[in-house]
């Protein structure tokens, strides 16, 4: 069983996406992300099956924590990043915010599919602070 938590690093999915990133040269983090916005944009109904809520999220955030008011999302990357070998990006993404939120609302808006499942009241409202704290950062940027 994989873990799955409400912040937006904090899934085996998440976690994973960031790895595969990384194994890219950096050079061409922004394009993949640009590339998965678009994709998750264009193929809503390949959620699930080519995609989950937990990457999107997950990619959201690392153009959050270029932003900013995305501090304490770096910070959390740099943690991580001296546990596994995953990706950072080294200048700001402002060019991907716009992409990034649409794609975060599709997936987790209010009634999106990343806010089902949750057991607890606590951790449904965790999952929307998250949401709602890369939102605002996101749109500030737009």
């Amino acid at each position: 069983m994989g873990t799955f938590g409400t912040g937006p690093f904090s899934s085996d999915g998440a976690l994973d996406f960031l790895e595969e990133l990384a194994e890219r040269p950096p050079e061409q983090h922004l394009d993949a992300l640009r590339h998965m916005f678009t994709y998750v944009l264009t193929n809503r109904d390949l959620l699930w099956r080519e995609f989950f809520p937990d990457q999107v999220v997950a990619a959201a955030a690392l153009v959050a924590a270029t932003l900013p008011g995305g501090e304490h999302l770096q910070h959390r990357l740099a943690e991580l990043a001296d546990e596994t070998d995953i990706a950072l990006l080294p200048t700001s993404a402002l060019g991907l915010a716009a992409p990034a939120l649409e794609a975060l609302l599709f997936v987790a808006g209010p009634d999106g599919p990343w806010h089902q499942g949750w057991t607890t009241k606590a951790d449904r409202l965790d999952a929307q602070r998250t949401v709602h704290d890369l939102a605002a950062i996101l749109r500030a940027a737009i």
